[in-house]
């Protein structure tokens, strides 16, 4: 028997996700309880494409509440140095929650459970926030965003921000094994290794106002106005991925799920339902890819990223985005301006360097060595010039 996939266009953020939820069999949230995991892992506006938007949250609630949910809740662990309410509250959800009367979870609360993988690949075992195993459902409410490392971050990625505090920055850090040694990045690797052990219940992607080319925070907003609606994870990443205009067989970690826990990953093995079911290829927004390197974006700029994390990556971006045409005035011999980032970073490096994040400490003594995981974009700045910057901007981590 095929799964259902469920998808609504053109009807705005909060009809988009209603309308497609409510396309799907949910008797069984009657009497359960249901955690909403948004993307809200980073403190920035509704229109900025970052985060889930705030009115996709609400129609969510409401339909959760006439499907009978006993219990409803908004949770979320976000990137290492964003604190949980402030980022609630940045993106509206906050406003959201007291309206209907729902609870907001931290879910860097508490100690952390340690669930060992069976059959793992990178991750023996991985701490989980323990708010997570309170709930019956977990239902992943991404916003489509593409992502340097991962191609799209969706629902199943989407289930990383229920990682313990720096639980998520490790997986970025992983190395194989000598014995141990798999085509895909170790990231990637890391995503399919918790998917053994969670994944969504049900996921709903908000694809209202998503995020083009250097995801997930760095990138530019795009307004593609739809949403999708399944009870299986795969198929709803898959077509919303169709909506991004993009190819999912071009994402190893899905690949990689779908091949280890025997998943559908053809269109064909879906059923399509919901407004949209007809005339959802008419559509299609065309979502940028992300760029192979951060340089791409910038003359003038040689970036070292040498297994980078994606908190690190935007902070560069918002860091060049801010003060690209001040660094002008601090070029090498060669004529460019040099970073480097991640965690394999080599004596390679051109002296004079900005070496940025802790994992570039090892080559302080080669450049300027910004410390921080990751630190503030005014700070690389501070670090660069010997000054603060005039105006002297919120970051969006």
């Amino acid at each position: 028997m095929k799964q259902v996939v469920s998808i609504c266009c053109k009807a705005g953020p909060y009809e988009n996700a209603k309308l497609a939820l409510e396309s799907l069999d949910l008797s069984a949230i009657k009497g359960k309880s249901v955690l909403i995991k948004p993307n809200n892992g980073r403190a920035a506006l509704p229109e900025q494409g970052i985060n889930t938007h705030p009115q996709a949250v609400e129609a969510v609630i409401h339909v959760l509440k006439k499907a009978g949910a006993l219990r409803i809740a908004v949770g979320e662990s976000p990137i290492v140095g964003v604190d949980t309410m402030k980022a609630f509250e940045r993106s509206g959800i906050v406003e959201i929650a007291e309206r209907n009367q729902i609870e907001l979870v931290d879910l860097n609360q508490g100690q952390p459970v340690k669930k060992n993988i069976p059959g793992f690949r990178i991750l023996e075992s991985t701490k989980i926030c323990s708010a997570v195993m309170d709930f019956d459902i977990i239902l992943s409410l991404p916003v489509a965003k593409t992502h340097m490392h991962t191609g799209v971050t969706l629902g199943i990625k989407n289930m990383k921000g229920c990682l313990y505090r720096h639980e998520k920055v490790r997986y970025h850090q992983l190395e194989y094994e000598k014995s141990r040694v798999f085509p895909e990045k170790t990231l990637d690797s890391a995503i399919s290794d918790l998917a053994e052990i969670l994944m969504p219940d049900l996921t709903v992607v908000d694809g209202y106002i998503g995020m083009e080319g250097l995801g997930p925070s760095g990138g530019e907003a795009i307004k593609s106005d739809f949403a999708v609606a399944s009870w299986n994870p795969m198929g709803a990443d898959i077509f919303a991925i169709k909506m991004m205009g993009l190819d999912h067989q071009k994402i190893p970690h899905l690949a990689l799920i779908a091949q280890r826990q025997q998943i559908p990953f053809r269109f064909e093995d879906y059923d399509i339902v919901g407004p949209n079911a007809a005339d959802y290829k008419l559509h299609i927004t065309d979502y940028k890819e992300p760029p192979t390197s951060i340089s791409m974006e910038y003359p003038n700029i040689m970036i070292y990223d040498c297994e980078s994390c994606s908190a690190c990556q935007s902070t560069v971006m918002l860091f060049l985005k801010r003060y690209y045409e001040d660094m002008m005035s601090f070029l090498l011999d060669d004529g460019k301006f040099h970073l480097a980032i991640g965690k394999n970073v080599t004596d390679s490096i051109k002296k004079g360097t900005i070496l940025v994040g802790n994992c570039t400490k090892k080559f302080a003594d080669l450049g300027i060595f910004v410390p921080g995981c990751p630190p503030v974009s005014t700070r690389i700045y501070e670090s660069v010039t010997g000054r603060e910057p005039e105006e002297n901007e919120p970051e969006c981590k």
